[in-house]
């Protein structure tokens, strides 16, 4: 094996540990998010009518934008690196492999850029009385 094989090796090794690590780590976090959103969301049994308003209430408070964002963001990347490494684990080329990242990030951009646009819309939304 060559110096530049090797180093390239070595970087690859190196990515995938780091992905891997914050695969975990962002799981550890949609935990936390799915355990607030399904209290909030599911606990209080009401009319859903009043399960709107409320919503609609929670995203005119910027802590719960901010979380729901995050939330966004956190899942989005979980999701599009879990997809990466399972089509990753396909028999392909380098430079396919290298084309499915460029189309990862663009659909990682896509649903971040969708998601933040959609909460700060809902956000504007007058609260209805």
């Amino acid at each position: 094996m060559t110096e530049a094989e090797m180093k390239y090796n070595s970087r690859r090794r190196v990515t995938g540990s780091v992905s891997r690590m914050f695969q975990a780590a962002s799981g550890l976090f949609l935990i936390f998010f799915v355990g607030v959103h399904l209290y909030v969301a599911h606990i209080d049994f009401g009319h859903p009518i009043q399960f709107f308003n409320q919503v609609i209430q929670n995203m005119h408070n910027p802590w719960w934008l901010a979380f729901f964002i995050v939330f966004v963001w956190v899942i989005s990347y979980h999701a599009v690196n879990g997809l990466g490494g399972i089509l990753k684990d396909l028999n392909m080329s380098q430079k396919a492999k290298g084309y499915l990242n460029y189309a990862l990030v663009a659909l990682y951009f896509v649903t971040v850029v969708y998601g933040t646009i959609l909460a700060v819309l809902v956000a504007r939304i007058a609260v209805p009385a």
